[in-house]
């Protein structure tokens, strides 16, 4: 196929071979280890993959971001890291759910970067299942909500004088 031509003969421009592969897997639901860790690093939002055990194993650009540690940092290191000493109830809860299967939907916290200062999340944290339906960790997607709960709170406020 030359280049810049997906399978269906439409030409895309001069994107190079390695986007006529992406676009090849489009068409045949098979895609590269490369483009979906790109999809993931390119998210804004923080995605992190742990073991159940809690320990860290997957950091993207967004996590960085967020959190201000960079993947070399936190790889292998606890996710506990990142929780307030005043939620010491929290982690264990959510992985006993997830043992469970469950997956947390928009749960709203409070996780410390590592400047020390506090950040407002809205987290989902789902399951990872194994070929085999084996739950064998989690994957959390979370946003900063800092600034809208900074807004409620400062609206809740003027509210009440």
């Amino acid at each position: 196929m030359p280049t810049g031509q997906a399978s269906a003969g439409h030409r895309l421009g001069l994107l190079g071979v390695k986007t006529d592969v992406r676009v090849e897997g489009l068409h045949s639901g098979e895609w590269s280890p490369e483009y979906l860790a790109a999809i993931v690093d390119s998210s804004d939002d923080a995605i992190i993959g742990k073991t159940l055990d809690g320990t860290i194993i997957s950091w993207n650009a967004g996590a960085e971001r967020l959190y201000g540690y960079t993947a070399d940092e936190v790889i292998g290191r606890p996710i506990a890291i990142l929780v307030p000493p005043d939620r010491p109830d929290e982690l264990p809860s959510i992985f006993e759910r997830l043992r469970r299967g469950e997956r947390i939907d928009h749960f709203k916290t409070t996780r410390i970067a590592k400047d020390g200062k506090r950040v407002s999340i809205s987290v989902t944290i789902s399951p990872v299942h194994d070929a085999d339906g084996t739950i064998v960790g989690a994957s959390a997607i979370a946003r900063d909500i800092t600034e809208q709960e900074r807004a409620i709170q400062e609206a809740l406020r003027v509210r009440e004088d």
